[in-house]
Parts: C-alpha cells; structure tokens; sequence
C-alpha cells in the first residue's frame, strides 16, 4: 500500500517524467487548437403555448401541457424531418442527417421557452441555419397538434427571438483547451511516473538492500563523474565528502565478525560494472591509513583490474604463487612506500575457479592471515561466474557492493542464493554512485598528517604517500588516474571537525 509519502517520492524521483508528460500534453493542446477549424453558434428562441379559454383552472392546465410539451420538442428539433426542411428551405446540397447534426436545443426548467442553436464555420450560414429549423418546428407543430375534428391547434410554436450572425466563434477555446492539456499531460505524465516506479525494480536506497540481503549495511559512496580519472579518492583527495564515506564504512567494518582479528573479506558483487574495484582499493587504502595491516589480493582472474588501479605491476602475482614459479614474499608489492600490499592476479589461468578452491589456495590464505590484519578479495561478479562464491568459502564472508538504479533486486537476491549455496556469509552490503543531493549538510574531516607537528612530537610512521600510478582507460569504465603525492596520516592522527553547508 502506498503512502503519500511514496507517491512525493515518485514526484521526486521521476520529475522528468511528469515534465514530459506536461510539454506533450501543452503541445498537443495547442496542435489541436491550431487545426481546429473555428466554429460558429447562433441561437433562437420559441414560445411554446396552448389554447385556454379564460377559466383559470383551464389556464393552468394549458400551461403545464405547453412545458410538458417543451420536453418533448427539444428532441423533435434535431430530428431528421426538421434537417430536411431545413435544406429544402436555403437550397443546401448537403444530406438531411448532417444539418441535423449541426442542431442542438435546449430549454429552461418550468418554462415554455425553447431555444435552437446552430453551429457553422460560417457565421452567417450559422444564423440562417437556426432561424430555418425554428420556422420548420413552428409549422411542424402546427400540424401535429391540430384536432383530427378540425380547429386551432392545441399547442402553438412562436419564435420569439430570431438568430443573429454571432459576434465570435464558439471553439477552439484556447485557455480551455491548454488548461484541459496541462491537467491531461500531468495526469499522463504522473501516471507513466508511476508505472516505471512501479516496474523499476532496481535498487535506489540502503533500506532496499537490508530488505533483500538481511545484512548490515555498510554505507553509500556517492556518484562523481571524475571517478574514471581519478579512482583511488581516499589518496589522491582525502578531505571530500566521498573519502570520508569511505571512511565511515571502514568504520563499520570494524564491526563486522569482531570474532576474527585477521578478517579475509571477499568484495564482489551481482553484475559487472558496480564499482566494486574501486570501492575495494578505496576502502583498503582508508583502513591502511588507521595503522592496520592490509593486503589487497587480486583474484578477478578473468578480467583484474585492481592492480591497475593501483598502478603496480600485475604479470606477477596469486596465480605465480599457486603454481610454485615465485613465492608468496616476492610476489606481494609494497603500494605507496609500504602503506599496503598488493598481491595481482599474475597471468590469466584457464581455469580460475579450480585454481580459487585448490588445497594451494588454502594453504597461501593461511599463510597470509598470520601476516596481515585484513586480506581483501577482488572477486568477480557472483552471477556471471563461480569464483566469488568458491573464494568465499575459504574466507570469513564477503561483501556485496551494488550499483545505485542498476542493480536489480533480483539480481542482489540470486547474488545471496549463490553466496549461502556456498555457506558464504554475507557480511554486509555498499551500495555505490548514489546520486549527490542538490544541497546537504554533513561533517567534514580535515586530517592533519604528522608532517604538520613538530618532529619530536612524531612518532615513527610506516611510510610517507607518494606513489604515482598513471594509466590510461581500461575499457570497463573506469580508469585511474595522476595520482599526486599527498601526506599519510599514521595510526595516531589527530582530527577536526567542521559543520559545512
């Protein structure tokens, strides 16, 4: 059951629909007011009346038979007989049941007054039209209403008021026709609204997600059209609102299964092209950046991507080591002067899924688990391939990461079948490229590297930000960019915060 709530959001969401269903709506208006041919009305007015003889009672009863009469002459004169007498009197060379047509009547509650009206492109014609088909009901009347013994007519017809050339035509009304247009066309509009909301079943807010997968839900990373340029936010513009989303779910994910203290986490997601690459190197260089110990592990072993991203090497990396060409210490790749480290997918194996559910696979996420504090997973999309699903049963769950007005409820759903096909635990859900509002009011955090403080008031920190990596697009949309030196905060950074409109 909607509430009116849902149906402002519908105007919301879908204004420019409803815009569009008003023009179309104003513009077939005015079409149609354009290309009417204008139309002329022109009206008379007959007194219908009986024979009484003086006595009053006589009287009244005369007058109730004239406007009961009334009411049966208002459909007399539209008929096809008076239509005939009416061409046979101007001479017209149309057929009876079309001047008919053009004839409409009409007559005042308790009265004895009877008005025809008649409508032409032609004023004049217009006025001819009616005061002929009011001279044929009068002698019509006549006829029918004399006394089969002979004498007057029981009931006589007067015209009391000939027609006369109307002043101005009758239609198209303009205003009307726009007003009626306007109310149609949001009608329209609305309605089409409404069915594509109704239809829409793809995922617009956090609460879709935490009704479909019963999981926490992480946080929202905002859309930013310099994304494909510049991906890795959180290193290359640690003060915007999107960093400190980024932020917030590394947060969060403090949280999640607090029982393990060396989480290996796999990110994937339903469908390609979520943002799931860029969410995961993002979200691990923020957790970087409070002091843990992270690895990022490449294994979307069909099309990577991360080490790209991340501007390191990748013909190096799982697949090297779960064949036995290099070990896993020459394999991983310190990323900006050991802020973290990279484990690329190495050369693209025929058969990725075997490789991800191998005893060797196992074994090296053991080993990597006595090593870092958070091991992260690219995985590619669950409904695709099996890869995620396989990765996740070795690990301690996985992350879900959903497109904002992509993603389909269903496709998140049989995201979730494949993951507890599996016994994958769903540790939560992010949803991405949420639309930006127009206006909001949110905490801005400025953090302050140690560089800023003086030297004996710092303690010795990991390594200082700046690596580079610049690419170019990698034809999956999303592409990274310069990515400028910057101060990193170490594990005791310090913070302030400003309330910004």
């Amino acid at each position: 059951m909607l509430t009116l709530h849902d149906y402002l959001q519908v105007a919301r969401e879908r204004w420019k629909t409803i815009l569009v269903g008003l023009l179309l709506g104003i513009a077939t208006a005015a079409t149609v007011t354009w290309t009417m041919v204008p139309q002329y009305s022109a009206q008379a007015t007959i007194y219908i009346s009986s024979h009484a003889t003086g006595d009053l009672t006589d009287a009244y009863q005369g007058n109730r038979l004239s406007a009961d009469k009334v009411k049966s002459y208002t459909q007399l004169l539209t008929s096809r007989r008076i239509g005939q007498d009416v061409v046979d009197r101007l001479g017209l060379n149309v057929p009876a049941d079309e001047v008919a047509g053009q004839l409409s009547s009409s007559s005042e509650p308790e009265t004895v007054l009877l008005s025809v009206q008649a409508t032409d492109p032609s004023p004049a014609r217009a006025r001819d039209l009616a005061n002929a088909a009011a001279g044929s009901f009068t002698g019509l009347v006549g006829q029918l209403e004399r006394p089969a013994a002979g004498g007057p007519p029981t009931v006589t017809a007067q015209v009391v008021e000939s027609a006369r050339i109307p002043g101005g035509p009758v239609s198209p009304r303009p205003v009307l026709n726009i007003a009626v247009g306007v109310l149609l066309g949001l009608l329209g509009g609305y309605g089409a609204a409404m069915a594509r909301h109704l239809l829409d079943t793809s995922i617009k807010s956090q609460q879709d997600l935490a009704k479909i997968t019963d999981t926490p839900h992480l946080g929202n990373v905002a859309f930013d059209p310099e994304v494909p340029k510049r991906p890795l936010t959180v290193h290359t513009d640690p003060q915007s609102p999107r960093s400190e989303e980024f932020r917030k779910i590394r947060t969060n994910l403090q949280f999640v299964d607090v029982d393990s203290p060396n989480k290996a986490i796999v990110v994937t997601s339903a469908i390609p092209d979520e943002g799931k690459t860029t969410t995961l190197c993002n979200i691990a260089i923020a957790v970087a950046q409070a002091g843990s110990r992270v690895l990022v592990v490449e294994t979307d072993l069909r099309r990577p991507r991360a080490a790209h991203y991340l501007g390191v090497e990748g013909a190096v990396g799982v697949t090297s080591v779960l064949s036995g060409r290099v070990s896993l210490s020459d394999a991983v790749q310190p990323w900006n002067f050991n802020m973290l480290d990279v484990l690329a997918s190495g050369p693209i194996p025929p058969n990725p899924s075997e490789l991800l559910a191998s005893q060797q696979m196992s074994t090296l996420l053991k080993e990597l688990r006595g090593r870092y504090d958070l091991i992260i997973f690219d995985a590619p999309p669950l409904l695709p391939v099996t890869d995620a699903a396989v990765l996740g049963a070795q690990c301690d769950g996985a992350l879900i990461v959903a497109r904002h007005g992509k993603t389909t409820t269903n496709q998140v759903k049989a995201a979730v079948s494949a993951l507890e096909a599996a016994s994958v635990r769903t540790l939560g859900t992010v949803l991405t490229m949420v639309p930006q509002p127009k206006s909001t009011s949110y905490y801005h955090y400025y953090y302050y590297s140690e560089e800023r403080r003086p030297a004996a008031a710092r303690p010795a920190q990991r390594g200082a930000a700046t690596e580079v990596g610049q690419t170019t697009t990698n034809g999956h949309g999303e592409q990274p960019g310069q990515q400028q030196p910057i101060p990193v905060p170490e594990q005791g950074w310090r913070h302030e915060r400003h309330h910004v409109r």
